[in-house]
């Protein structure tokens, strides 16, 4: 579980995780509360102690971040809101440990006052993460440039080690669980460049760890309690299943997200989850949960884990019935954008338009795409890609997919008046928005430009450029000479595309100048014999 929540924490990302706006943290944080409130409610009610009740709601109000952000990633939904609302209910559960773990230690101490109990454990475990967290700032990024240097991988990865597990026994030691550093770890560690190279050393283990993981979990049932109890078992669990995603359907929709998201997200998050089993194993060990109890509880838990990827693929299905009752238009998609800011707009989602959005989803940044082809938008909406069908050159469709709240957008449309016409309509939208756009050729470079996008790239030069690059690598040019010689060549001829150098058809003295000549003049829509009349 240690090394899972590193990794689980090596793929977020304090700075990322701004672009997640307040609603969605609220519904994580009403989904803890509302659900603790109402499962320790309904066991105080039957019977159950008041301490062990909070313990018990608290520990099944959680969700399994291993199981639920392996499905995401499985269903390559990671981009999508559904896994937007995920990665924040997760987290926010995964932070509310923290008080959980101090409210059982004050629990713990029968003999002194809670409030002076829970003031002196709550202070020390907030001293502890503020260490962290400024140590991990200040130490992390020379440490590793130090490590780096030796280019010794078997030291890199030993830090790597080294770094998980002493976070881990510093939360351990003030009294709050060593998965919980681990999971801090990865978060400060997202924050460093070696952060790739770390993610490449440990990501082979990952599979193979939430095996291991799931083995251990079922190591600790009971067989005799299941078999004892196995009616009961399942029956609870279903009913942990059922409330849970209850209360998580109703939050999404009181918050504004839309019916097919609420549905899947219910049903993805109703498990119980794997600091559930800290928790109850914590309060057994001090004596105000009973070991039978608490067994009961782990394999309730368990059974609500192994039956999630059937309950998630029941929600699949009701959220596409639900989606479809209605036509997907991007002004549809409102509901579906609200809840993040800083994101990027990909208008055209063909080849290239889907190539940059894999590049965005590698950094786990945002986006939106739009794209008048229906099929390509359905097919894309079926795998949970957030792709919508609309013109990029009207102003309610921008404004529909949140391009007052965008970060840049990049246009990647092949036809160019429909290119230009998008240009323009991003840049009265919003005048100081980065803007990208791809042309077919250079001299339609200068017509993007001046409609309004930044910088234009044109397609043909670029492929120019590389087969260029690749015939001198294949006579023996060396890498740096190439390097050296393609972006003299680019930015000349960018240069001339946009206006900013002038060539005359009587510079034409040597070959490179002849083809310069010839460039310019195709720009300029005409063709310049060697005699200098038009053609």
């Amino acid at each position: 579980m240690v090394f899972l929540l590193f990794i689980i924490g090596l793929e977020l990302s304090l700075e990322r995780l701004t672009v997640i706006r307040k609603q969605a943290y609220a519904l994580g944080i009403l989904q803890v509360i509302i659900t603790s409130v109402f499962i320790s409610a309904g066991l105080y009610f039957a019977g159950l102690a008041l301490k062990p009740a909070i313990i018990i709601a608290s520990g099944l109000s959680l969700s399994s971040t291993a199981l639920v952000m392996q499905l995401v990633d499985e269903n390559n939904q990671k981009a999508s809101q559904l896994g937007r609302i995920s990665l924040t209910i997760l987290l926010i559960q995964d932070l509310a440990v923290v008080p959980l773990l101090v409210l059982v230690s004050a629990f713990a101490h029968n003999g002194t006052s809670i409030s002076i109990v829970l003031a002196t454990v709550g202070i020390k475990a907030a001293l502890a993460l503020i260490l962290i967290f400024f140590l991990g700032r200040i130490l992390l990024r020379p440490l590793y440039r130090m490590i780096a240097a030796l280019a010794n991988p078997e030291i890199f990865t030993a830090l790597t080690l080294l770094v998980v597990l002493g976070t881990g026994w510093l939360t351990y030691r003030a009294g709050l669980s060593l998965a919980l550093g681990a999971f801090i770890a990865g978060l400060l560690m997202a924050e460093t460049e070696y952060r790739h190279q770390v993610e490449a050393d440990v990501m082979p283990y990952k599979g193979l760890l939430l095996g291991l993981f799931f083995m251990s979990v079922g190591m600790a049932a009971d067989l005799h309690v299941v078999w004892n109890n196995f009616p009961l078992i399942i029956s609870l669990a279903i009913l942990l299943i059922t409330v849970k995603a209850l209360f998580i359907i109703l939050l999404c929709r009181a918050l504004g997200f839309g019916s097919a998201t609420a549905i899947q997200g219910g049903c993805l998050l109703a498990q119980g989850g794997e600091f559930s089993f800290i928790l109850f194993r914590l309060a057994a060990d001090n004596d105000f949960l009973r070991d039978d109890m608490a067994q009961l509880l782990t394999i309730i838990v368990i059974v609500s884990m192994a039956l999630t990827p059937f309950v998630a693929a029941i929600g699949r299905s009701l959220s596409q019935t639900a989606e479809y009752k209605r036509r997907r238009k991007a002004e549809d998609s409102i509901s579906e954008m609200f809840d993040i800011r800083d994101h990027v707009i990909i208008l055209g989602f063909g080849r290239v338009g889907q190539t940059i959005a894999k590049l965005l989803s590698a950094e786990n940044i945002h986006y939106v795409a739009l794209d008048m082809q229906i099929g390509t938008v359905a097919k894309a909406k079926k795998i949970g890609l957030p792709v919508y069908y609309g013109d990029g050159s009207r102003r309610e469709v921008l404004g529909a997919i949140g391009i007052d709240r965008a970060s840049s957008a990049i246009v990647t449309l092949h036809d160019p008046a429909a290119a230009e016409a998008t240009v323009r309509a991003l840049r009265a939208a919003a005048p100081q928005m980065p803007i990208i756009a791809r042309a077919l050729d250079l001299q339609r470079v200068r017509m993007l430009e001046e409609a309004g996008a930044n910088v234009a790239v044109s397609e043909m030069f670029e492929t120019s450029l590389q087969l260029g690059g690749a015939l001198l690598k294949s006579i023996g040019i060396a890498d740096q000479e190439i390097l050296r010689i393609i972006k003299l060549f680019r930015d000349r001829d960018y240069a001339l595309a946009q206006g900013t150098i002038e060539v005359s058809e009587h510079d034409g003295h040597t070959p490179y100048n002849k083809m310069l000549v010839f460039q310019k003049a195709e720009v300029s829509g005409a063709v310049v014999r060697e005699n200098g009349e038009d053609g």
